[in-house]
């Protein structure tokens, strides 16, 4: 209401609680893969303590878009797969287990296929319930979720992939390399 200040929200106990325990989301996107995304998680989980970490690939048919086969792309049936196995989470290398290392909380892995990621997304998010701050590498995620912050990694003259070029618009800040 015009006039009123806005603390007045905080007199209604519902409103207050569903806007102060509502998951704080940041992601982070790159131009293109290899450009330093899991590294700027990695200096965010070592500040903001407690928060988790969701890593998020499409799986793309036919050419792989990072020139090799690391297997990612591989051997998914469903629509989607949530990877929690601490076995797999931690494979040295990874970039889950990069995040767990700089101090992620909680650290998932979403696996989909364009036509899941949706629905997939919508369901590892709600495996954060309770969680102090959610941080998520992926792009393409920017089609279906508006975070607190979006930050693209991008390198000085860095040409955008499509994916990127796609979500433009709902990058918040851009960090250069």
């Amino acid at each position: 209401m015009p006039g009123r200040p806005e603390f007045f929200i905080f007199g209604n106990e519902k409103i207050r609680d569903k806007f102060l325990t509502r998951l704080k989301i940041i992601t982070i996107s790159g131009s293109h893969s290899k450009v330093g995304k899991t590294a700027l998680a990695e200096r965010m989980f070592k500040r903001l303590k407690g928060w988790s970490g969701l890593k998020v690939t499409v799986a793309h048919n036919g050419v792989c878009p990072t020139g090799k086969n690391c297997g990612a792309c591989n051997g998914l049936d469903s629509k989607f797969s949530i990877i929690s196995d601490k076995g797999l989470l931690n494979e040295k290398g990874k970039d889950t287990q990069r995040f767990k290392k700089a101090g992620a909380r909680k650290v998932l892995w979403l696996r989909a296929k364009p036509e899941g990621l949706k629905k997939g997304l919508k369901k590892a998010v709600s495996m954060f319930k309770g969680a102090k701050g959610l941080i998520i590498e992926g792009t393409s995620v920017l089609r279906y979720i508006r975070p607190d912050l979006a930050i693209l990694v991008k390198k000085k003259n860095s040409v955008l992939k499509p994916s990127a070029k796609e979500v433009f618009n709902k990058i918040d800040l851009i960090f250069t390399v």
